[in-house]
């Protein structure tokens, strides 16, 4: 024993010369060297060592074979592993499993992938490093934060959990959980979402709430699922749109779809369907499309068909609807229902106001009128090729046109006057915008008041 440590001893008077340990995979090359033995352990201590073990290099100020399986490192910790370089304060690894616990100022990369983080734990085995106490993830287009993360090196693959906040191409992101594949700039996220999505010409911003998400960066794409909401406020529009359902994805160029129990509200309509399409047509308007026993709410009108499609332009909106149109209409002056069927219909809808109603195909009308303002009130049933509507702020004109034929009713025969065939109103059923704002904007600072005081309690 006193040969070998004679040895050490002369050794340790030479700079960068490589000492066996147990593992012959384990070398250390160092300026200075100092062993002692502590309760039966051997303990050594190194001035600037380098470690070599299997495919890891570790450097630093200071190092310290504690004897038990552990090595200890402070000032100016350095670890390469593959492509990974990692810089923390301190650092205690353990040779036969090759795990490593860093504390203070940790700082890992390949070049690309920073994460930083007060503490972490490094698996070589596994290729993983585990952050426990809060960390910043960043990419040339990603920004992550959360309290606590896995990262896998080999796959660059990383989950991070709680208070997770994401910021990537003019969207915000925060969520309980979220997965991040970086290769694919994929993301997968879960539990109390809400997202904050800006358009390129930052005239729009939509904010989302929903239960789950799948994000894919690369194609600028959104899948939410769960109870899904999301509202878009467009200074351009001067309008404010409320879209909730099951599903809803957002595409590039302003597409969105939306499915299973759909309700859209503006200003202007209240929309309900199983299904929900948008994207700018030819034209450059929005166009959308509501299929799925879709019913829509114009002013105190209800109209359903079996599809419609409403296009958003510069001075007036236009919805059309097709096959099995029926329109109901409650009359304020007679409080009775005005109806309109047909197969085609076209509503033009001016300031928020309806100025035309016209339906085309086999049209069919039920129409309550005064005779004069507080006269008795008749009725009239028509039909005809096409039925147009055209409404101002002081009256209101009704036009038959091609092959007309109708009876008008008398105040004492209106009982006789039958509803036509397909007859629908169910004003109940309208979807309140105000219900549905403030529900949206109550959980929306719910979201935000529970991330805040999880940070809180940190």
């Amino acid at each position: 024993m006193s040969r070998i440590f004679l040895v050490l001893a002369c050794l340790s008077l030479l700079p960068d010369v490589a000492i066996a340990q147990e593992s012959r995979e384990f070398q250390v090359l160092f300026d200075s060297l100092a062993s002692r033995t502590i309760e039966g352990r051997s303990i050594s201590e190194w001035l600037r060592p380098v470690i070599r073990h299997e495919d890891i290099q570790l450097s630093a100020d200071n190092g310290q074979d504690e004897g038990n399986g552990y090595v200890r490192f402070w000032g100016n910790v350095k670890i390469i592993e593959k492509e990974d370089t990692i810089w923390t304060d301190k650092l205690r690894y353990h040779k036969d499993t090759k795990v490593g616990f860093a504390e203070g100022n940790v700082l890992m990369t390949d070049g690309t992938v920073q994460l930083r983080s007060p503490t972490a734990t490094h698996y070589s085995e596994e290729d993983l490093t585990r952050f426990e106490d809060g960390v910043e993830y960043r990419d040339s287009t990603t920004v992550l934060l959360a309290e606590k993360a896995v990262y896998r090196s080999e796959s660059n693959e990383a989950e991070f959990r709680r208070n997770v906040l994401l910021k990537q191409d003019g969207l915000t992101m925060q969520a309980d959980s979220l997965a991040y594949f970086r290769e694919d700039e994929l993301s997968r996220a879960w539990g109390r979402i809400l997202v904050t999505r800006i358009d390129s010409l930052d005239t729009a911003i939509t904010h989302i709430l929903a239960d789950s998400l799948f994000r894919d960066a690369a194609r600028d794409s959104i899948a939410v699922s769960g109870y899904a909401r999301l509202v878009t406020i467009d200074a351009d529009a001067a309008d404010t749109v409320y879209v909730s359902a099951r599903s809803i994805v957002l595409q590039k160029d302003d597409q969105m779809s939306a499915t299973d129990s759909v309700v859209v509200s503006s200003t202007t309509y209240e929309i309900t369907g199983d299904s929900l399409k948008t994207y700018k047509g030819s034209n450059g308007f929005r166009v959308s499309e509501i299929r799925g026993n879709p019913i829509a709410w114009v002013e105190k009108s209800q109209i359903v068909a079996t599809f419609l499609r409403l296009v958003a332009g510069e001075k007036a909106d236009s919805l059309f609807g097709e096959s099995e149109v029926f329109v109901a209409t409650m009359d304020s002056v007679t409080a009775r229902v005005n109806q309109l069927k047909g197969e085609k219909l076209k509503v033009m809808i001016v300031q928020d106001s309806v100025r035309t109603i016209e339906v085309e195909d086999n049209a069919e009308a039920v129409l309550f009128f005064q005779q004069e303002e507080g006269g008795e009130t008749v009725g009239y049933r028509g039909s005809g090729d096409g039925i147009r509507i055209d409404v101002s702020s002081d009256s209101t004109r009704v036009g038959f046109y091609e092959g007309v034929e109708g009876t008008y009713y008398a105040g004492h025969l209106l009982d006789q006057l039958l509803n036509l065939a397909g007859y629908i109103y169910e004003p109940d059923s309208r979807p309140s915008r105000l219900d549905i704002a403030l529900s949206f904007w109550a959980d929306y600072e719910r979201v935000k008041a529970s991330s805040s005081a999880d940070e809180s309690t940190e």
